[in-house]
């Protein structure tokens, strides 16, 4: 689903999505020597040899890098004194890899990425993927990426480079410390010549540096300020670390490490958050440094969680090691710095690691096999369709595809995701409720585990770690399904359309959990889609990824088997929202009704975001509102949540597009409905526990499950007919218009899945004129048979291959306009009013050229291209 005309998060820098500091919160802690023999194939012993060769070629004493260590060390003493650190070490960084090629054991001349280079990036802002519009203006300070791209941020006029050409990054922060005084000891203890803070000249004496602690000689810093309380088992200063030595023993460096440290992560994880979400499926996972003064700690992010280590390196007092550590960065193969795995593999024509990083997965190719048959399918990615905007969790990705054997007649897609492996496959729970007989569910062809993450990195992180707690295995999971059409395109042409689907999905959700005993529980405006059957509009509910088997009185068959969450966020109910953020052991169980709330919250936004905004004042403040539905904390997400569930005032603060305006009544009566469901239930609850022990005998319990009988789905639709009645709409009138213009349009089910038609230019020429005309226009008229005969009598829109270009483009033009004539957006209800009293005066023919001079609809807009 496109979303670039909505910018959620605003791209404002210090944006930092919920769920980065939460995924923080779940970080592990690991011995640095464990972090990097898992992630750089380097063991300590590793390190050590190559950290005394460095120290024997006297790389200390290199003018590049000694005049580099000065600056680093010398910036001005103020709040932004790190930016002066970026540019010398990167030069630092550059020059160890050019150092390295030979002269170290087991380096080669040239690097498996041969170009490899460490660039500034910080004040440039990184390309976001235009797809989803969710990731925020973000700079890294400094950047790992191949030399080829290196002229993006350098000349005369340099560019910004995507998240898909980042293969790491490096954050610093600094605070106003003395690390002249510690650069000075260590060219003391190499028996160099001082540096004077003043000249920055060599001096044969050296300052009194009594006062100045260093950590011994080759030693690690410990994490001062980590997450680890006090005496718990994996602080470090409790244990002995991976080289032998207590972090007791590690003398301290004479200032706090905390300083900008959560910030410096915090900003990391939005890094790691930006690359998985804009790439497109290329990476398995990415990485990261973070500089907190001059001690490096390493960072690691996968589908599973973050990992860094429990102790750091001072780029100072530890020099040998951290250049060794640098140089193991440039040795990566592309497997390492996060390709997907190996079992999606390239053409032969685009090999790694020259193709890597590769924009897409487009031509990358993989094998499946077909249920009931042992004959193998070659599967071929084309186009990328949908990548989430997600780091911790299933990373779902969707691909267009195309196999070597015919698997059906409609166009497939391939979804590949990382699945808990101990969570029902989504098949297996797709099999149960097609046995229901549920509908409106989506027709699988195939699926298939390709990978687990345990064969990969994961599992030597917990090997070298003393086999850490609390590992979810992920499993890389492909499943080929029928291609469906996304509802943006559909709503944006009319938001009336958006109670067909509610009654359909309604359907859908009751017959789940009452025929096949199953909730979905990740109800959103990307799992909902639509094809056309027999010439009628028919929704899709997809990704069953969270779905849940339940008993017949609603609790879960077995005890949760992953930690991510049931849900997305802007669409999770408010109750659910409380349950994350407390992390209760006796948690609020997933009810039907709340998979009942997040439809409701999929329509408001649907009815605030899809339909075409012309004015940019109010397309701002539209953007704004639904900034809060997610990019803020968990808990402000929860209080807007509850604002809109509990306060009527919420409700009518609501603020809808011209287009959506005159649904406004319909979403009260809804939002009313959950209101008083809430509120009656909460006095039921006051007066269970005001009663006397004897009363409860005689009275049934409470029924959780629908707030006795409040929140279902025949309440749900009933409410919606009143709101539509006060409109003078109805299901039955919208139903046969649009039914009517669809089989004119001559256009079946097999057609409109067609390539060609997922576009929203073929979805103007699909859909006659007369289907997306307002209702409100002509209210009294909309169901009778004048109506039909009028869209019966819409030309359709087929040219034939014959015909010229200019033709073709002529026809577009007269289609464009008859949308363009039936899109009018209506301010509100009394700029309508005064809008039907001029209509009456005038005549068709001149309404018509008005309307044509005044509006322009997005088909007629400019395209917008996809960054990939």
């Amino acid at each position: 689903m496109k979303t670039e005309d909505v910018s959620l998060l605003g791209r404002k820098k210090d944006i930092v999505h919920p769920y980065v500091r939460e995924d923080l919160d779940e970080t592990k802690y690991i011995p640095l020597y464990a972090w990097t023999q898992a992630v750089l194939g380097l063991s300590g012993k590793d390190i050590e040899e190559r950290a005394a060769h460095i120290q024997r070629l006297r790389w200390f004493e290199d003018p590049v890098i000694r005049d580099a260590l000065i600056t680093f060390c010398s910036t001005p003493p103020d709040t932004r004194c790190e930016v002066g650190r970026y540019q010398p070490f990167a030069d630092i960084a550059n020059r160890a890899f050019e150092l390295a090629k030979g002269n170290l054991p087991d380096i080669p001349e040239s690097y498996p990425i041969h170009d490899i280079c460490v660039v500034r990036n910080d004040p440039k802002s990184i390309r976001s993927v235009s797809q989803h519009g969710l990731g925020a203006d973000r700079s890294p300070d400094l950047l790992f990426i191949r030399g080829a791209d290196k002229w993006k941020l350098e000349g005369s006029k340099p560019e910004c480079v995507r998240w898909v050409d980042v293969m790491a990054w490096l954050e610093l922060k600094a605070s106003v410390k003395d690390l002249m005084g510690i650069f000075n000891r260590k060219r003391k203890e190499y028996g160099l010549h001082t540096i004077d803070e003043e000249t920055l000249e060599s001096r044969g004496t050296t300052p009194d540096l009594s006062t100045v602690s260093v950590s011994a000689p080759g030693g690690g810093t410990s994490r001062a300020g980590s997450k680890y309380p006090r005496g718990s088992p994996d602080s470090v200063n409790q244990t002995r670390d991976y080289d032998g030595r207590s972090g007791s023993q590690m003398k301290s460096l004479g200032y706090s490490l905390s300083d900008g440290r959560v910030d410096a992560e915090t900003q990391s994880g939005s890094y790691a958050l930006d690359i998985a979400a804009g790439t497109y499926g290329t990476r398995l996972s990415c990485l990261g440094i973070v500089f907190e003064n001059d001690v490096m700690f390493p960072w690691y992010y996968d589908a599973s969680g973050y990992v860094s280590v429990t102790q750091g390196l001072s780029l100072l007092s530890d020099f040998p090691k951290v250049m060794a550590i640098l140089v193991g960065f440039a040795c990566l193969g592309h497997e390492k710095w996060g390709a997907i795995p190996p079992v999606i593999s390239p053409t032969a024509s685009a090999p790694c690691p020259d193709s890597f990083p590769p924009e897409s997965l487009k031509d990358h190719g993989f094998d499946m096999m077909r249920p009931h048959s042992t004959r193998k399918v070659r599967v071929t990615l084309t186009n990328c369709i949908f990548t989430q905007y997600n780091l911790v969790g299933r990373r779902t990705f969707l691909y267009d595809i195309k196999t070597n054997t015919v698997i059906a007649k409609k166009p497939l897609v391939v979804k590949l995701s990382y699945q808990v492996v101990t969570r029902n496959p989504e098949p297996v729970v797709l099999d149960i409720a097609k046995k229901a007989k549920v509908e409106h569910i989506p027709e699988v062809h195939m699926w298939g585990d390709l990978w687990k993450m345990s064969d990969g990195v994961r599992q030597i992180f917990y090997d070298l770690s003393s086999g850490t707690a609390n590992y979810e295995d992920r499993t890389l999971r492909a499943l080929v399904y029928t291609k469906y059409l996304p509802i943006q395109p559909l709503f944006s042409k009319s938001c009336e359309l958006i109670f067909i689907m509610v009654d359909q999905i309604l359907d859908c959700l009751h017959d789940l959990r009452y025929k096949a005993h199953i909730l979905h529980r990740d109800i959103s405006c990307n799992n909902i889609m639509y094809e056309i059957r027999d010439g009628k509009l028919y929704f899709i509910l997809i990704d069953f990824d969270l779905a849940a088997v339940v008993t017949s009185a609603g609790e879960l068959c077995a005890p949760a088997s992953a930690k991510d969450r049931t849900g997305t966020l802007p669409f999770m109910a408010h109750e659910l929202l409380t349950d994350i953020g407390t992390r209760a052991i006796d948690g609020i169980k997933h009810r039907l009704r709340h998979d009942y709330e997040s439809l409701l919250y999929v329509s408001c936004w649907s009815n605030i975001s899809m339909p075409v905004v012309e004015d940019e004042e109010l397309k701002t403040a539209l953007s704004d509102y639904l900034r809060t539905w997610e990019a803020d904390t968990l808990e402000s997400v929860r209080g807007v949540k509850c604002y809109l569930m509990r306060d009527r005032d919420g409700v009518a603060s609501l603020l809808y597009p011209p287009a959506g305006e005159h649904l406004r009544p319909v979403f009260n009566k809804w939002f009313k409905l959950f209101r008083q469901a809430y509120n009656n239930w909460s006095n039921i609850l006051d007066e269970t526990e005001d009663e006397f022990p004897q009363d409860e005998i005689s009275k049934p319990e409470p029924d959780v499950e629908t707030l006795n009988g409040f929140i279902c789905r025949d309440t749900i639709k009933k409410a919606i007919a009143e709101g539509m009645a006060a409109t003078g709409l109805s299901l039955g009138s919208i139903t046969r218009r649009y039914t009517a213009a669809f089989n004119q349009s001559n256009s079946n089910s097999s057609c409109l899945h067609s390539e060609e038609l997922a576009n929203e230019d073929c979805m103007d020429e699909t859909i006659p004129a007369e289907t997306i005309k307002p209702t409100r226009a002509r209210t009294r008229n909309s169901g009778s048979s004048t109506g039909l005969k009028k869209a019966s009598r819409s030309p359709k829109i087929v040219v034939a291959k014959s015909v010229s270009r200019k033709q073709k483009q002529t026809n577009k033009l007269d289609m464009a306009k008859k949308i363009e004539q039936a899109t009018l957006p209506m301010k509100s209800v009394a700029v309508t009013r005064i809008l039907r009293r001029n209509t009456a005066k005038e005549s068709k023919s001149t309404q018509a050229k008005t309307i044509a001079r005044t509006m322009t609809t997005r088909s007629m807009s400019k395209s917008r291209t996809v960054d990939t």
